[in-house]
């Protein structure tokens, strides 16, 4: 129970921040970080997969409520509810794999497997949301700009939420 209780403060905290604060936040005018996305990172791996799926399309359903864009978050926070379990099955560590309630973290992982378990899911959420966005190929290298750029800032922002995690769990 406790671990809902946190993990709902999560999602709201990372909810009013991304919309009162990062989305007005641009690198260069191309990046901005989408950091609501590390609720859904930090999911168990236990929990049920229908329940990720359905905070997932929630999360994204309010955050493109308030960013005007329906549907674009939605369906790339779905896709990342689909595919954060299999991500993490792909860095979880050889003697942790039969544990069922394992929550991603630099102290599950370590930071190298964390933090390429986070890569593969922040890249795979900004693909979509980017591809959804511009609908189109035709600046595709200021896409792969806008993508980095908003991986880079994204990535940044899930550390320091990891950092300031672990301190609060010691």
């Amino acid at each position: 129970m406790n671990d809902i209780i946190n993990k709902a403060l999560w999602l709201v905290g990372l909810v009013f921040l991304q919309v009162l604060l990062l989305d007005k936040m641009t690198l260069f005018g191309v990046a901005t970080p989408l950091a609501y996305i590390y609720v859904l990172l930090i999911w168990n791996k236990g929990w049920s997969r229908s329940y990720l799926l359905v905070v997932s399309f929630i999360l994204g359903l309010v955050i493109d409520t308030f960013e005007n864009m329906p549907g674009v978050n939605a369906s790339a926070c779905v896709l990342l509810g689909m595919l954060q379990p299999v991500y993490l099955n792909l860095f979880i560590p050889r003697e942790l794999q039969d544990e069922h309630a394992i929550e991603p973290s630099a102290k599950t992982l370590g930071w190298g497997g964390f933090l390429k378990f986070t890569l593969f899911c922040v890249v795979t959420h900004h693909v979509m949301v980017l591809l959804l966005v511009f609908f189109s190929f035709g600046d595709l290298a200021g896409m792969v700009v806008r993508i980095a750029g908003c991986v880079l800032m994204t990535m940044a922002f899930v550390i320091v939420f990891e950092l300031l995690r672990n301190r609060g769990n010691k």
